[in-house]
């Protein structure tokens, strides 16, 4: 920034012109370095040290105006443009500081903005979990085991007997479950399939394959991450209650999914 005492120092310079000599390159160095000087952050960072080089500048214009071809104005010019320099390099390094002073704050209010919202993404993430899995138990057997959450919906409610097309009540059940699911941040699932010990083996590994499948294909269709989301037929092999009663083969009629911690 130019200051007055410069714009008063070059109308001086210029009403003697005309009367004076060519100056000497010293003082031609010592006008420019105070320009630069003036123009850059020392008038706002370094203004004592900008004033002093003002001071030894309008000396060395003195002296070139009384004594043109002396040694002693190339001196004090050659002294002006030293306290120029200076001031503008006092000034530039001034700058740099209270920059790196400000992008230090803004850094700092940065990362304790992130932190502050982390904790609060947290707390709503736990509080969606909440309520996830309230819902969930609202709508099927729920089950904490080491594998993780289980959660169980009866075959019958699902299927038709033998088949593997969902029920249009069903879908329902599934929206619901689905809309759940969603809520929290998304976790491996595993749908395992499952029948009772009537006809073969084969046979019940087969369906529970394919009834696992369809769940899978439909909680997909409702938005669940595919690449989060495996099917497994596990036959007859699991089951839950004793298959020699018809309440305990429909306990074992069923799909379970599990929520991996």
């Amino acid at each position: 920034m130019k200051t007055k005492q410069f714009f008063i120092l070059l109308t001086l310079v210029a009403f003697f012109a005309g009367c004076a000599s060519v100056p000497p390159k010293e003082l031609i160095n010592a006008r420019s370095a105070y320009r630069i000087a003036s123009e850059g952050p020392a008038g706002q960072l370094a203004p004592a040290e900008l004033h002093k080089a003002n001071e030894a500048l309008i000396l060395a214009e003195e002296s070139f105006r009384n004594d043109p071809d002396s040694y002693k104005t190339k001196d004090l010019a050659y002294a002006a443009q030293r306290k120029s320099e200076l001031a503008g390099a006092l000034g530039a390094m001034a700058g740099d500081k209270s920059s790196k002073e400000k992008a230090d704050a803004a850094f700092q209010k940065k990362q304790t903005e992130i932190v502050k919202q982390g904790k609060q993404d947290l707390r709503d993430s736990e509080k969606r979990t909440a309520e996830a899995m309230a819902a969930l138990a609202a709508l099927a057997a729920v089950k904490k085991e080491k594998r993780g959450l289980v959660v169980t919906l009866s075959g019958s409610v699902l299927f038709r007997s033998a088949k593997s097309t969902l029920l249009s009540s069903a879908k329902v059940k599934l929206d619901q479950v689905a809309d759940a699911l969603l809520a929290v941040r998304a976790r491996n699932l595993i749908v395992e399939g499952h029948t009772d010990s009537r006809g073969s083996e084969s046979y019940n590994q087969g369906l529970s394959q394919r009834r696992a499948d369809s769940v899978r294909d439909y909680l997909v269709q409702r938005g669940y991450p595919a690449d989060r989301i495996q099917a497994r037929g596990k036959g007859e092999g699991s089951p839950i209650a004793d298959n020699a009663s018809a309440e305990g083969r429909a306990n074992n009629r069923r799909v379970e999914i599990v929520i991996e911690s």
